[in-house]
């Protein structure tokens, strides 16, 4: 299992960005790890718990675009190329 701690602006980058990129794809693939009691819209930070078979869906889609998160800030895409990175 794996985490990821989104801020709300990090999240409302993902909403940005849309479906133009792979980012939109690995933000549905996070809905689908979001604690019961959040939802992608709420304020405040949100831990993802991701099971490994995801992680690998997420690194295969950054893979695709060569980890480049196009349009995201540096700091979120550094934290999304750490979850990648430390997929064992």
């Amino acid at each position: 299992m794996y985490s990821l701690t989104l801020t709300a602006d990090e999240r409302q980058a993902r909403e940005w960005v849309g479906d133009r990129y792979n980012s939109g794809k690995v933000a549905d693939l996070l809905l689908d790890c979001i604690p019961e009691d959040r939802e992608w819209g709420d304020d405040g930070d949100i831990t993802f718990h991701i099971p490994e078979h995801v992680a690998w869906e997420i690194n295969e889609l950054a893979v695709e675009e060569e980890y480049s998160w196009t349009c995201f800030a540096p700091a979120l895409a550094a934290k999304l190329n750490d979850l990648c990175w430390g997929i064992v």
